[in-house]
């Protein structure tokens, strides 16, 4: 083969082995196996599903409580002593009247000798004017008449005188005497006179010696403290042997027939709230303490918003229940709303963010925007919100599964929910009326 024979073979071969590859692709091309077209079908997910059914309900609302007594009372010593008794504990339930702390009153004892003593001196004082003025009374009459018999003196003095039987000095001697009985019958008729206010004086000294030893005698009663009210005793600050003075505080107590609980109404509720109390509307409400039930019964709303708060406070007088709870202790705490007309009871399930939810429409998901009145609690425990929407009528199935990637539209199947007759019959059974 010559040079050239050999160039020309050269660059003949790569286009020869490209055309045998395209030959040998075409036949495997041509015979490759046929496969059918794969059609895809839409997924519907397994929803559950309830009916729509118009009913008129109270939404209940829940409030976090803390029990209080708007008659707590904080007992203070009104004397100064020497603690000898405390008769009672922290937490002791109390009488009316019950002795609750006992003071010394030696000192006081002391003194009321000495206020009676000087009463007594007083009395006898009065007593000593009365028959001072008695006497007074009877010895003017005698007075006066001395008085006379001494101016008969001076007449017959007189008449002796002109006759020159007697002397100038007998006729002065017997006016002396004369004038010494009209003094001694005007000092009489004086004291007389000033009987009547030296004895307001002595009765004025009676008096403030009175109110003297009244004012012991109410310190040494003082020196008892006892319960003001029927109430349970919360704190004990001093005990037997400490020294006490006016003033300070001896133990506190609170009235236990008288104890409501203090919760605060959330903004958002309080015009529905305050029109029903303005109304005159029961707003009851529920609580469970250890097992046991307790009623409670909205009295009140405070007078003021406190500062940084989200509401104002309701007040609420317990009806049952009440010896279950101690000052202070917090409580979850029902209370029942005024009837909602025509609402939806729905799982809270069934809420897509806060005021939408998705309706049933030939098998796909429609978005319906409701507002949320408020939740419900039923007899059996679970808890519902209630909803009102002009968009969705009696019957209308509404899904009450959360889907994390519900839209509108998405297609989906029902699997699960409970109708209309079981939702009434559920609904009968409120645990609050």
């Amino acid at each position: 083969m010559s040079l050239t024979d050999r160039v020309f073979f050269r660059a003949l071969l790569p286009v020869g082995i490209l055309v045998g590859a395209m030959v040998a692709f075409g036949a495997l091309y041509a015979t490759r196996p046929r496969s059918e077209p794969v059609s895809v079908e839409e997924k519907a997910w397994p929803v559950a599903a309830r009916r729509v059914h118009l009913q008129d309900l109270r939404p209940h609302l829940s409030l976090y409580g803390r029990v209080e007594s708007p008659r707590a009372a904080r007992l203070t010593a009104a004397v100064s002593g020497e603690v000898n008794e405390l008769h009672v504990l922290e937490g002791a339930t109390v009488s009316a009247g019950q002795p609750l702390i006992t003071i010394d009153h030696s000192d006081y004892a002391l003194l009321l000798t000495q206020r009676e003593s000087e009463l007594n001196e007083i009395e006898a004082q009065i007593a000593s004017e009365k028959q001072q003025h008695r006497t007074n009374q009877a010895s003017l009459e005698h007075e006066q008449q001395l008085l006379e018999l001494s101016r008969r003196g001076v007449r017959r003095a007189e008449d002796l005188a002109r006759t020159n039987v007697g002397s100038q000095a007998g006729l002065d001697e017997a006016r002396r005497e004369e004038q010494r009985q009209s003094l001694a019958v005007v000092q009489r008729q004086l004291a007389i006179r000033e009987h009547s206010s030296r004895v307001a004086e002595l009765r004025a000294r009676q008096a403030k010696s009175e109110a003297l030893r009244d004012r012991v005698l109410l310190d040494i009663e003082r020196t008892r403290i006892a319960a003001p009210f029927n109430g349970r005793i919360t704190a004990t600050l001093v005990a037997p042997g400490d020294r006490v003075r006016a003033g300070d505080r001896l133990l506190e107590m609170y009235d236990t027939e008288v104890v409501e609980i203090r919760a605060q109404i959330p903004t958002r509720y309080l015009d529905t709230v305050t029109q029903a109390v303005q109304s005159g509307a029961r707003l009851p409400a529920s609580a469970t303490v250890g097992g046991h039930p307790v009623s409670a019964e909205l009295d009140r709303l405070a007078g003021q918003v406190r500062r940084g708060s989200g509401g104002l406070d309701g007040l609420f007088r317990i009806t049952r229940g009440a010896d279950l709870l101690p000052v202070g202790r917090t409580l979850e705490l029902v209370v029942s709303l005024p009837v909602q007309r025509d609402v939806i009871a729905l799982p809270f399930e069934a809420i897509y963010g806060t005021n939408r939810v998705y309706r049933l429409t030939d098998g796909r998901m429609q978005g319906v925007t409701v507002e949320r009145i408020g939740e419900t609690r039923f007899a059996q425990g679970n808890r519902e919100v209630l909803l009102r929407s002009l968009a969705l009528t009696e019957g209308d199935g509404v899904v009450v599964t959360q889907l994390p990637h519900a839209l509108e539209g998405l297609k989906v199947r029902v699997v699960g929910g409970i109708g209309a007759a079981q939702q009434e019959q559920q609904v009968a059974q409120e645990s609050i009326p």
